[in-house]
């Protein structure tokens, strides 16, 4: 590649950069001319809005006020429609809630009452079997009773025992015990 080469490369690569640079510059003065002219036209549009509408209703004056009224009555019945809304679902969640109370408590009767009732059910129908337990039971108790009482006799019977003294050592000269003398004279 000799040196002619390489200057026209090197020409040919700085026109690029510089016809870009030119270029964004032409581009940016065009896009900044747009939203130029763009916000321009907002502008006008808004203040050819406002006031075409400011005097459309000095013109319609009576028209305008009518206009007003209905919406200001119009958001007055929305307003009054959304607090009555408020208050028939408070209403209706109240019933509700009492309602599901009111099932609640005839479904814990209903369990409560099928439960006793089944346990006399199932007694009736088991009912040899139903007396056999509750002789057991009477049984049981009875023995746990007779067993109790055992127990405080031969209690009272030691106790006495152990109260009493030895026959012929009593050497200090004291009688014995009255109920000990009873069982020693006889």
């Amino acid at each position: 590649m000799c040196i002619r080469d390489r200057y026209q490369r090197r020409v040919r690569e700085q026109q690029k950069m510089m016809g870009g640079a030119v270029r964004r510059m032409i581009m940016r003065q065009l896009s900044m001319a747009w939203e130029k002219w763009q916000a321009v036209y907002e502008d006008q549009k808004f203040a050819a809005r406002m006031g075409g509408g400011a005097i459309r209703r000095m013109l319609n004056r009576q028209l305008s006020m009518a206009w007003e009224q209905w919406q200001a009555v119009a958001a007055e019945m929305k307003y009054q429609e959304m607090m009555l809304r408020r208050g028939l679902m408070r209403m209706i969640h109240a019933k509700l809630a009492a309602a599901m109370g009111k099932w609640r408590e005839q479904a814990a009767d209903a369990k409560r009452t099928a439960f006793m009732c089944g346990g006399a059910i199932r007694r009736m129908l088991h009912r040899q079997l139903s007396m056999a337990w509750e002789q057991w039971q009477f049984v049981a108790d009875e023995m746990r009773r007779q067993e109790a009482m055992l127990r405080r006799g031969i209690m009272r019977m030691l106790m006495r025992q152990l109260a009493c003294p030895w026959p012929g050592s009593s050497g200090n000269g004291l009688e014995p015990v009255a109920h000990c003398r009873s069982s020693d004279e006889g």
